[in-house]
Order: C-alpha cells, then sequence, then structure tokens
C-alpha cells in the first residue's frame, strides 16, 4: 500500500479516558491527525488496570464506529496503548562459554533470548525485553554479532506485570470484535516522543503524572534503562481534597485553582483567607488546604525520587535531566518541588512534540498536547489499520467531546439533583487529615487492587 494511504488508528487505556485517535501518514513522515475521540473509564478501568469486561468492550466498539464515521473509512485493526500499577523492570543475567575465540553468531544471540524468557518471574508476566548489554569476553558491547570471544554474559531488562494486565486488554479487543496490530506501553511511547534524541542519549527521566498512576521511565545512551508506575496520581490529591467535605468537581476545580506543589504561604493571615465558605458560614482556609495538597504531591514526588534511586543509575549521570508531563504536571510549583525531593534541577515540562509527526493540516495545537498518549501510540504505528473510504462527507474531524457510551450529548445539560449540605468537621479534622498525609512517604509499586 502506497505510504500515502497509510492510515494508523491508536486507542489509549487511560484511567480516566479511553482516547482513540486516526491520523494519515503523509510522504514525508508526518502525520495528519484526522480523528480524536474520548470517552470516560472510571466505570471499567482502575490505575490502568480493565476490571469490567462488558463495558470496555462497549467503550471501545463506541469509539470505533465514532471514528469511522469522521474517517468514513471501516477501521480494521488499532494499535493499543496501556499502562498500569504493578508494571516494573526486573533484570536478569545469562551466561554462555562458546568453546573458544568463535565470532558471536545470530543464533547464540536468540539462544539467550529464549533463555531470559524461560526465567521465573513468579506470578508476573513479561510484557517486553529490552537488552540492556553484552559482556563478550572483556569487552562491552551493545551489538555482540560478529564480535569474536571465547564467552558471552548478556543483561537484559524485563518489563513485568500481573497477566491480568495485559490478558483482560487482550480479551476486551476480542470481546469488540476489533484486531490488535500491536500493544504498546503508553509512558515508554512518551518518553520516546517527547525527550530530545540527545536527552536519550545523555540521560533522562520521563515522569507521567496520571490520575490513578505516576510513571517513571529513564533513558540513558537511546536505551530504556528502567520503567516503573506507581499507583498515585492526581485523583489521589482531589479525593484528599473531597474529605473536607466537598464533592468531586468542587474539589478538582479547587485543586487546579489554588492547587500547588509547594506552600507559597507568606504570612498567618494569608493562611487563614479562605479557599472555599461552607453554607454553614465555616471556611476552608487556604493554610489547611495548601497543607493537603502538599503533603499528597510530596508522597507522590518522594515514590518518584525512590524509583529514580532505585533504578541504580546515579543522578549525575541524568544529564538531560527530567522531563514532565501528564496532567498532574501542570500544578502550580511542580519544578520547584520536583528539584527540592529528587535533587534533579535540569527539569522541563513537555507542552510541545519535540518530534516532527504533525502535518500543518493536523488541527490546533492543543489537541496535540491534551492528546500526547494517544499520539505517541499513534506515531509508531506502522501497519495500516483502515479500509478504503467509503463516502466523501466530512462532519468535522476535530470533535474530541467526551460522551457517555458514545452518545451525542444533549444541548441542554440535565439539571443535577439538588445535594444535601454537607458540614464541615471543623479545622480540627482538616488539621488531621493534613497531618495524616505528611506522615505518608512509603515506597509502593504494589499490585493490589
Amino acid at each position: 500500500m502506497a505510504t500515502e494511504d497509510l492510515f494508523i488508528v491508536a486507542i489509549e487505556l487511560g484511567s480516566s479516558n479511553v482516547t482513540g485517535i486516526a491520523g494519515k501518514k503523509m510522504p514525508d513522515g508526518t502525520i495528519a491527525i484526522q480523528a480524536v475521540v474520548q470517552e470516560p473509564s472510571s466505570m471499567f478501568v482502575r490505575r490502568g488496570v480493565i476490571f469490567n469486561l462488558t463495558k470496555s468492550a462497549q467503550c471501545i466498539n463506541s469509539i470505533k464506529e465514532r471514528i469511522e464515521e469522521r474517517l468514513k473509512r471501516k477501521i480494521t485493526q488499532v494499535y493499543v496503548g496501556y499502562g498500569g500499577q504493578g508494571i516494573h523492570s526486573v533484570f536478569n543475567n545469562i551466561s554462555k562459554p562458546l568453546g573458544g575465540e568463535v565470532p558471536i553468531s545470530r543464533e547464540t544471540v536468540e539462544e539467550l533470548e529464549e533463555e531470559n524468557l524461560k526465567r521465573d518471574t513468579g506470578n508476573h508476566t513479561i510484557l517486553d525485553v529490552i537488552p540492556q548489554s553484552y559482556l563478550a569476553g572483556n569487552e562491552i558491547v551493545l551489538d555482540p554479532e560478529g564480535v569474536i570471544a571465547d564467552n558471552i554474559e548478556a543483561r537484559y531488562m524485563n518489563i513485568i506485570a500481573r497477566p491480568a494486565l495485559k490478558l483482560n486488554i487482550e480479551n476486551c479487543f476480542n470481546e469488540a470484535s476489533l484486531h490488535i496490530a500491536g500493544c504498546m506501553l503508553t509512558p515508554v511511547s512518551e518518553a520516546k516522543m517527547l525527550m530530545t534524541d540527545s536527552e536519550k542519549r545523555s540521560g533522562c527521566v520521563l515522569v507521567d503524572f496520571g490520575a490513578d498512576t505516576t510513571s517513571v521511565v529513564i533513558f540513558k545512551e537511546n536505551i530504556l534503562r528502567y520503567i516503573a508506575v506507581i499507583p498515585l496520581g492526581s485523583a489521589n490529591v482531589t479525593k484528599d481534597i473531597e474529605s473536607c467535605q466537598l464533592d468531586e468537581l468542587e474539589a478538582e476545580s479547587l485543586k487546579i485553582k489554588f492547587g500547588s506543589a509547594t506552600n507559597e504561604i507568606a504570612t498567618i493571615e494569608e493562611g487563614k483567607e479562605p479557599v472555599y465558605n461552607f453554607p454553614d458560614g465555616t471556611s476552608l482556609s487556604k493554610q489547611i488546604f495548601s497543607e493537603i495538597v502538599e503533603a499528597r504531591m510530596k508522597e507522590i514526588l518522594v515514590n518518584v525520587a525512590n524509583q529514580i534511586k532505585v533504578s541504580g543509575i546515579q543522578k549525575s549521570a541524568l544529564i538531560g535531566g527530567a522531563v514532565l508531563t501528564g496532567g498532574g504536571s501542570s500544578m502550580k510549583n511542580i519544578i520547584a518541588a520536583f528539584t527540592k525531593i529528587t535533587g534533579i534541577s535540569q527539569v522541563r515540562i513537555a507542552k510541545s512534540i519535540s518530534n516532527a509527526v504533525f502535518a500543518k493540516t493536523s488541527g490546533p495545537k492543543e489537541i496535540e498536547e491534551k492528546y500526547i498518549g494517544a499520539i505517541s501510540i499513534l506515531d509508531e504505528g506502522t501497519q495500516n489499520c483502515c479500509g478504503t473510504e467509503y463516502s466523501d462527507t466530512d462532519k468535522g474531524i476535530f470533535n474530541p467531546e467526551t460522551t457517555e457510551g458514545g452518545q451525542t450529548p444533549d444541548k441542554e445539560k440535565e439539571e443535577k439533583p439538588q445535594k444535601e449540605e454537607k458540614k464541615p468537621k471543623g479545622p480540627g479534622f482538616f488539621k488531621r487529615l493534613s497531618d495524616k498525609l505528611q506522615n505518608i512517604g512509603t515506597t509502593i509499586i504494589g499490585d493490589d487492587e
């Protein structure tokens, strides 16, 4: 098939939303985005893991149909991007004597790869294998084929997770009768796209602050060196604020408006200022609010710092510094808090795509920024995902509205039922919550739901 007819379709499975995106690969290598749709996923995805097969399959079918309507083409297969609680790296070394000074063959390398896959990973499954280096005789090389040596030792990084993570994805798409062209780890795809070539070569860590999870990915010498997914995200901050007798929408609004990763309050008087007034006349002060937000962000960042330490790569070796992305990276003072806790001073927030993968006709730039994860999966796709065009009608390719089950949103919003007024428990409760969070700093990469 000609390059100009190469349509790629990707679906990213997130804890907040499932995003579908379609793009046409152009002769110059850019991608002209043709359709973007999104539907909420909290009813069937938790911390990146599908837990309701029926609802997830319905969502996938809905996204597929909506993209087909935009493209006027039938979708035959899709690329799937995923992440999830429990994904982490383990390393494995395998040695093999060669019986004398001989050139290392491709067959020998493949035997080492097969031996690595036989490693006992307990109740986990291997999602991907990244060769780290080879010791051919006394020489460390990245490509051992053809090197003359009497012994070879391979070092592999195995990315593992509970079997249910991948199995549930496969079952979901089988239920939706949609073929998977390839499964990709979204945090890794994001790192490949958002990091510059220099950053990947010199050493850089990408931190994706998601809703339910925070992902840590490290590249060095253009090789993926470490990945871990922490089961904490920006939604935890919202839930903490909700504990102050606020509903989710109010808590999210306050987080966006006043939330800061570091406490900026300069005076006692400023700390007493209200960020929210309750119906009974009491209020949530800026001081208590700031302590709650800062405590949870500190917990997340402490875990990020620990994962960087566990990777075995010294901070001094991360010459490229850190790249922050995801919804949580937009929080005020996130760079200052990140630097203070991790000790990494060279930090930037990924607000644009460093790789040239978009045609000028793709649409407004905010589409690119908001859907970085889905676009990174799209960028890696190589196989055509669509059939021939069946209509010339185009109903507007950019319409990333969020709907339940793919239904067209009503023009008039349904009136929300009046909720019973909730009275705050008083400063004592807020202070106890803040104190409790301040004491949290345990490293967590567990698989438990």
